[in-house]
């Protein structure tokens, strides 16, 4: 796959990661640098703040050479309150000493993952590296508008490993939300104190300057150590700092006084001129127009001024603070030769490849074509990295109706509308070029617009114009995207091109993860990405995904983890949520989620996605709230609404319509049409999702109309539906709507093993709550050793009996039971006052365990807990996981199959209780053991695992030496091992141990013998 990261080198100015260079005639100041060393090395963060001139920048970069650590060196402007431009530079400065670290940024913002999050992305890919990571400037994002750059800062260092180090320069406070990592063990900080002057250093640095006849324990005294006042004798100039020069500031008195007014006209106006320029050199200069910058330098080279020089002496670098003041007096000019120098800068800064810059530097001298120009090329860069606000900014100010930059713009309009989910936007948009004459020239000229256009008349309901455009356009990784889209509209499967195989790393992945789960291809969805940005961007689908085909447990995990701002808010809550509440039975979150997805749908303006989202709703009135009439009125309005004019809508509509008319107890014919309508076309179309659905309520439907055949066969088409999802969990569902159609599947096997027992068997299985709200957890370890822990800390009770309690509460419905039940598990049923007074004792030391208010406590008679907890059990684990394992096939079915039997793997239940309750419970956890181990060993065995296979089966016949389907299955893998002598052996094995209960094998067994000899 492609990184979505590619940037040209000239994208972003080399000189905001250059450390800045030392003054020729600086004098090393030790005491500064050794501490700042010992603080960057004992602490995660140190924080440097001080006011402008304090010498900051120049006592870290002193530290910086002290330091055995590479540096990423960071200089902030202002364009950095944009989040994702701040993320862009803080790579590429990472990623000159960590080359991993490239590409990290622009992908994980193409999936959608928020700036914070994509920070914490970048900073863990440091790995062991001891990376000195430096942030100067940090002031300029300190303001309201900085917010959600300070995030990107704060998730920096929270998430920095422990090997790097981070500096912060900053002239006032920035407040940083750093969690954990923000502990006064982890950060250090210096400020102005310790960084100004002591009379030793200013004497020093004042010969080093040449400065004579200057008293240093004067000069500290009168500026209080400022670095910059010393060094220029501001505190000497108290007369002329006030007013000085027409300036009200007086730094920039001072400036314009003693600094500026001491050179020569022609000298003043260049730096003023040049003051544009970051850094200046004489070609930069020229490009502003400016008259002999080469002599002009060299001039300039022999004053003091607050300025930093490369070491051949051809860059110059104002001081901040100076760089500020001449930029002050830049702007006092005439406005027209200010726009002049600005429209010369910006064209310096596109012939750079410095194309945002150069954006907002056309729009400040007015240039609004050039600004166009140059947006056309930078804002789809923006857009991708999800700084929306500056793409609002630019198509504010160019692409406003009587601009002519609104044609030129109009496909980053649309993409700006497709990645924040926009539809509405997106679709007035490809109205307004069409009103013009121009929809169908974009088409032409850029497919990327083209399928924009298309994806949002598709959601809008308007499929002819969303094939009017994609007809238009060349054929491309885009368009095949849409296309692949359209195969929802229609009849027929859509072609699968290679270009929707694979993430691309931009807004077409949500596309095509969206037609790929819609089509059922589950096994496309599932599997975790092995990319920060595919994971991101398939979270929504990969949550479906997973509820589809059973895995509730991983899908609930998954959505309560997905952030709010991820990618298509509206699908994931509109739909994703909602039907999976309505698996888990949720009936009063399914419809919250439902109605959370509505305002976003709406706000949407997808027309689809309102279908789909009332048609879940009609799925949540059917299954679980039982009301068949309030399901019809909503399909109704579907309908209505000219969904059916989909495929895959009107799929659903006629089967939830069927369903209802079968619950309403109507005659079948109807049903009967409407799902035979419905199957045929999802198979036309080779879409699987529902297929399992509407096959089970086709073979009721069908032998309520007295046809038996037809019923079976539309029950077998369920089930070869289900085994190319990989998924028996469809098929549970709907047999659950109308058990009858597996019973009567079952009533024609004649063999006792086929798929339709083990669909029988997980029907009959009880159903186990997915639990994982925040609340008090109680982790029960149960087998080989009984332990608690509370919230994550070990307990020890004073008596064992408290943990046998909570076992019990732990297999109870809603973990409560009557005094009497406990009693007779605990005790036998013995009921005297010393068994009550004991029973009263292992409730007690339990609750004295659980933070206060949780209980237990009896009420009524019932002992219940108190406030809410989830109770997570050895053996509640493994049945959760047995019951989800019943709804898998192959090899995911066997990876759960071996989960479940970890849960146990430490040895017998609650060792050492003797109830006659707890050896039922034992006995009965071991039987299920028993049959898993049993039914691993088969998948192993289909998947030639032989090994682990015979490992497994070996198990089961050490614990239960009379199943004789083990012994069947231990022949067949001693044959597939080419090994007929230990054939032989096991089944002289299997007879001897039937001979103990006076049994001989069975003919089937007897049979397998001969079969497997031959």
């Amino acid at each position: 796959m492609p990184q979505p990261d590619e940037r040209p080198p000239g994208t972003v100015i080399r000189s905001k990661l250059t450390v800045p260079p030392l003054a020729d005639r600086l004098v090393p100041r030790s005491r500064v640098a050794d501490l700042l060393a010992d603080l960057v090395e004992g602490h995660c963060l140190v924080w440097v703040t001080a006011t402008a001139g304090a010498g900051k920048t120049t006592a870290v970069v002193q530290t910086v050479q002290l330091l055995a650590r590479p540096v990423a060196w960071l200089t902030v402007d202002r364009t950095d309150t944009a989040p994702g431009r701040l993320l862009i530079y803080l790579e590429e400065a990472i990623a000159e000493h960590v080359p991993e670290a490239r590409g990290i940024v622009g992908a994980a913002l193409a999936a959608r993952i928020p700036h914070a999050e994509a920070a914490g992305l970048l900073v863990e890919a440091i790995g062991p590296t001891p990376l000195l990571v430096v942030l100067d400037g940090l002031e300029q994002i300190a303001g309201d508008d900085g917010a959600d750059a300070r995030a990107v800062v704060g998730s920096l260092v929270r998430y920095a490993p422990s090997t790097a180090r981070v500096v912060l320069l900053s002239r006032v406070d920035v407040p940083l939300d750093l969690g954990t990592a923000g502990g006064p063990d982890r950060v250090a900080a210096v400020g102005e104190a310790t960084l100004a002057f002591t009379p030793l250093e200013a004497e020093q640095a004042l010969a080093g300057a040449g400065r004579t006849g200057i008293d240093p324990a004067r000069a500290v005294e009168v500026t209080g150590g400022w670095v910059t006042g010393v060094l220029f004798e501001a505190w000497r100039s108290r007369e002329h700092v006030a007013g000085a020069g027409g300036e009200a500031d007086p730094l920039h008195g001072y400036l314009a006084s003693q600094i500026l007014g001491r050179l020569p006209p022609e000298n003043q106006d260049f730096l003023v001129a040049t003051s544009l320029l970051d850094e200046v050199t004489a070609a930069r200069a020229a490009a502003l127009g400016q008259h002999r910058p080469g002599e002009r330098l060299v001039e300039l080279r022999t004053q003091h001024l607050p300025v930093s020089w490369s070491a051949a002496s051809e860059r110059m670098r104002c001081h901040p603070r100076f760089r500020e003041y001449l930029l002050t007096r830049l702007q006092r000019r005439d406005d027209a030769q200010v726009w002049a120098l600005r429209r010369r800068h910006g064209e310096l800064l596109r012939a750079e490849g410095h194309l945002e810059e150069a954006v907002e530097e056309f729009l400040s001298a007015d240039e609004t074509e050039m600004a166009t120009a140059a947006a056309e090329d930078a804002i789809g860069t923006v857009i991708d990295r999800l700084d929306f606000a500056v793409a609002e900014r630019w198509l504010g100010a160019l692409a406003q109706p009587d601009r002519p930059g609104r044609r030129r713009l109009a496909g980053a309009e649309l993409m700006l509308a497709i990645a924040r989910e926009d539809y509405r936007r997106g679709g007035l948009i490809a109205d307004r070029l069409h009103e013009r004459g121009a929809r169908d020239e974009l088409a032409r000229d850029s497919a990327t617009a083209a399928a924009a256009m298309t994806w949002c008349y598709w959601h809008l309901g308007r499929v002819e114009d969303a094939q009017a455009v994609m007809g238009l356009a060349e054929q491309c990784p885009e368009i095949d995207a849409v296309s692949y889209l359209m195969s929802l509209v229609g009849g027929s499967p859509g072609r699968r091109t290679p270009s929707v195989q694979e993430f691309s790393g931009g807004p077409m992945d949500a596309l095509v993860m969206r037609v790929h789960y819609a089509h059922g291809q589950l096994q496309e969805v599932v599997p975790h990405p092995a990319s920060p940005w595919a994971a991101a961007i398939s979270a929504p689908w990969r949550v479906g995904a997973l509820r589809a085909t059973g895995r509730l447990t991983e899908a609930l995990e998954l959505y309560r983890a997905a952030d709010a701002g991820g990618w298509s808010p509206a699908w994931m809550h509109g739909m994703v949520g909602a039907e999976l509440m309505i698996d888990l039975r949720r009936t009063d979150e399914a419809r919250a989620v439902l109605a959370r997805g509505r305002g976003l749908i709406l706000a949407s303006g997808s027309v689809v996605f309102g279908w789909l989202n009332s048609l879940i709703e009609a799925k949540l009135e059917l299954r679980l709230a039982g009301d068949p009439a309030a399901a019809l009125a909503i399909l109704d309005e579907v309908a209505a609404g000219g969904g059916g004019r989909y495929a895959f809508i009107r799929e659903a509509i006629d089967t939830w319509r069927a369903m209802a008319l079968l619950l309403q107890r109507r005659p079948p014919q109807e049903a009967v049409g409407l799902l035979r309508r419905a199957v045929r076309s999802m198979d036309a179309a080779d879409r699987i999702l529902d297929l399992p659905t509407a096959a089970v309520y086709l073979a009721e439907a069908l032998w309520r109309a007295e046809d038996p055949d037809g019923a079976d066969e539309a029950a077998d088409r369920a089930l070869a539906a289900a085994v190319r999802q990989g998924s028996n969990h469809q098929l549970l569902l709907a047999a659950a709507d109308f058990p009858g159609v597996v019973s009567r599947r079952l009533d024609a096997e004649v063999a006792s093993d086929s798929a339709w027992h083990d669909i029988g068997r997980a029907l009959r299985s009880q159903p186990v709550r997915v639990d994982l709200e925040a609340r008090t957890v109680l982790r029960l370890s149960e087998f080989g050793h009984a332990a608690l822990a509370v919230d994550g800390r070990e307990v020890k009770p004073r008596i064992a009996k408290s943990l046998t309690l909570l076992a019990f509460l732990a297999a109870t419905s809603g973990h409560r039971a009557t005094r009497e039940q406990l009693l007779e598990a605990l005790f036998d049923g013995r009921d005297d006052p010393s068994t009550r007074a004991y029973l009263r004792q292992a409730v007690h030391r339990l609750r004295e365990l659980l933070p206060e208010g949780v209980g237990p406590a009896f009420t009524d008679g019932v002992l219940g807990f108190t406030a809410p907890v989830r109770v997570d059990a050895d053996s509640g684990r493994m049945e959760a996981l047995l019951a989800e394992a019943a709804r898998l096939q192959g090899e995911a079915r066997l990876s759960v199959l071996l989960r479940a039997l970890e849960c146990a793997a430490a040895g017998p239940y609650l060792p050492g209780v003797e109830s006659a309750w707890a050896q039922e419970r034992r006995q009965a956890l071991n039987a299920e053991i028993g049959e898993a181990r049993l039914a691993a060993a088969q998948l192993a065995f289909a998947a030639e695992g032989f090994g682990q296979a015979e490992e497994l089966v070996e198990r089961v016949l050490a614990d239960d030496p009379y199943k004789e389907s083990a012994w069947r299955l231990a022949m067949r893998i001693a044959s597939a091992l080419g090994d007929e002598d230990r054939v032989i052996a096991t089944f002289h094995r299997c007879r001897e141990s039937l001979q103990e209960l006076d049994l001989v094998p069975s003919d089937a067994t007897s049979s397998l013998l001969v079969q497997l000899r031959r």
